[in-house]
């Protein structure tokens, strides 16, 4: 998995390269309320762009995701409250429905968790 993130990583890069020395020609940037104007190179008006969007956009979902991550918090609170409370099953099986977990789950044995492969001959 890491190789093919380098190589995603790479195919990218090589793609901002070109892009860069493609687009390297000036452009006035005027921001308009305020009274500045800067001369900037077009690959880096539209790669600040790009950039800008995707630290928006991460900030977004990451405070989109706090609300699951408070439900998940305050369901193992109450899950800990109901098992410190005598640990009645009923009280557990509560806490777990309303959180949309299953009922109890019977793990699997750690044998079946193992792969299923034959092990290689060792000459003692």
């Amino acid at each position: 998995m890491r190789t093919l993130m380098r190589i995603v990583l790479a195919v990218f890069i090589i793609l901002f390269v070109t892009f860069a020395v493609a687009n390297r020609s000036a452009v006035t940037l005027n921001l308009w309320p305020l009274p500045f104007t800067m001369s900037v190179p077009l690959f880096a008006a539209i790669l600040g762009a790009f950039a800008a969007g995707l630290l928006i956009g991460t900030g977004f979902a990451v405070f989109s995701r706090q609300r699951l991550r408070m439900r998940v918090r305050s369901t193992e609170r109450r899950a800990e409250r109901a098992e410190r409370a005598g640990g009645a099953d009923r009280q557990v099986s509560v806490v777990e429905s309303s959180a949309g977990l299953p009922a109890r789950v019977k793990p699997l044995p750690a044998a079946d968790l193992r792969p299923s492969r034959p092990r290689p001959y060792r000459a003692a």
